[in-house]
């Protein structure tokens, strides 16, 4: 096999899908949703036109009432089973049995029609995958993730992806994905792994804190449970030191005998000057009873105000307990002002998005660079480059750009994705394309593969 690289050159600008994408866009929306199926072959017939091998672009041939077709028939079947979940659940149950049962039938026929109706060189694309073989990637092997609580997804991925690619062809070349299931486990490691640290650091970390916690109040012990504990664990203690504790046992008591005794003698005063306040209350008459009444309201009163004030002084100066992030940032507002709180904030989404989206930029630059560099097709095979770093940055800065601008950059945010993909992908192999697209379209026009499908509607959901 030739080692000659042949890149892949995209050639769409942002001001010219711009136009298409607004108009797509205002006619979906005036038209209810129709318009889709037509917004749909024009987005993809810019991104196939100007994806050009070898100075030739592809081109796409859908026609738009198919595809309008298949949405018909996808809204009827959501509208079916809303209705039918709400009178009979029975029914609905049914339906979404079956549906699962057709689930790979419409990932066939989603994959078919997408597949013939694209081109390059006038050869068209085919897909071939049977009804066996889908039930047994999409039904039975997501079973076995199920069953295998996850362990097995990397082999379905392995086993999905190559049924994906070996069954497309071009003109009448089959294409071949030789990507081993090891190589999809070590991927999958990594990003299990992460995940199960934060995980195990989340479990660890207040586990670590209460057992420092119990640690503290194991020290706090009174001097009585230490000494049991020291004489359980070593079956005597030294008499001196048991004397000691005799002698403090001693002290201990003599202390709370004269504590007793001495609260004993302050209530027997209590009630003494209760019963001699009482003869002397009897005496009065009506008028001093009324006057010593409104002194001693006056003095509760008063004593009742001081208390509070006491209380409020004591509040004032009684520390509060505030959350130290509002803290900070009050502090933060305060000392810098406001736009240092939102370039702190915008830090902060920053991080988020970044640890976030780079999940996804490593797991999509490195099975698409699995999946392509182990395809291929007769003669010719596939160098994909995508990095890690790049898709992060591309990510990141596509979902700012579309925050700030309210999603009206959508296109240039999908022309430097398409970019970026197709400018690291390149075919390795035989550089004459036009001598190999010719033979493969006299073997197709002599096997009579560019018959039509009866049945041409798009149930893909793209």
């Amino acid at each position: 096999m030739s080692n000659n690289k042949t890149p892949i050159v995209f050639k769409g600008r942002t001001s010219d899908y711009f136009g298409i994408w607004i108009v797509n866009l205002l006619l979906s929306i005036f038209t209810l949703g129709i318009y889709s199926a037509w917004a749909k072959v024009r987005r993809k017939k810019y991104f196939y036109n100007n994806t050009l091998i070898d100075g030739v672009g592809f081109d796409y041939h859908a026609n738009p009432i198919a595809i309008l077709k298949g949405r018909i028939i996808a809204f009827i079947l959501f509208v079916l089973y809303q209705v039918l979940a709400a009178f009979s659940p029975i029914a609905a149950g049914v339906l979404f049995v079956l549906f699962l049962i057709a689930l790979p039938w419409i990932v066939i026929r989603g994959l078919m029609f997408n597949a013939r109706n694209s081109s390059h060189r006038g050869l068209r694309f085919d897909f071939d995958g049977k009804y066996g073989e889908a039930a047994l990637v999409f039904i039975g092997y997501t079973l076995l993730s199920i069953i295998t609580l996850g362990l097995a997804i990397p082999f379905v991925a392995q086993r999905t992806n190559k049924f994906i690619v070996d069954h497309h062809k071009f003109g009448t070349s089959h294409f071949k994905m030789e990507a081993l299931v090891r190589d999809f486990y070590k991927i999958y490691l990594i990003i299990f792994l992460i995940p199960l640290i934060g995980i195990l650091a989340a479990v660890a970390i207040p586990a670590y804190q209460q057992y420092v916690n119990k640690a503290k109040q194991a020290q706090v012990q009174p001097i009585s449970q230490n000494i049991y504990q020291e004489i359980n664990a070593g079956g005597f203690v030294k008499v001196a030191n048991t004397e000691a504790v005799e002698m403090a046992a001693d002290s201990a008591d003599a202390e709370e005998i004269a504590s007793q005794e001495a609260i004993d003698a302050a209530e027997a005063e209590g009630y003494a000057q209760d019963a001699s306040e009482e003869a002397l209350l009897k005496d009065l008459t009506p008028e001093e009873r009324a006057e010593y009444d409104k002194l001693m309201k006056a003095f509760e009163d008063e004593a009742t105000a001081e208390n509070a004030e006491d209380y409020s002084d004591d509040e004032a100066t009684t520390p509060t307990k505030k959350d130290p992030v509002e803290e900070y940032f009050t502090n933060l507002a305060t000392t810098w002002g406001v736009a240092a709180a939102i370039i702190i904030g915008i830090l902060a989404m920053l991080l988020y998005l970044a640890f976030i989206f780079s999940f996804i930029a490593y797991f999509k630059s490195r099975i698409q660079n699995l999946v392509l560099n182990n395809t291929t097709l007769d003669h010719i095979s596939f160098s994909s480059t995508q990095r890690m770093r790049d898709l992060l940055w591309l990510y990141i800065s596509n979902a700012l750009v579309l925050m700030f601008t309210m999603g009206f950059a959508t296109p240039w945010a999908q022309i430097r994705m398409a970019r970026y993909r197709l400018e690291h992908l390149a075919l390795v192999g035989e550089p004459d394309l036009d001598k190999f697209v010719g033979e493969k379209k006299e073997s197709a026009r002599a096997l009579g593969e560019e018959v039509a499908d009866f049945f041409d509607v798009d149930l893909s959901f793209g």
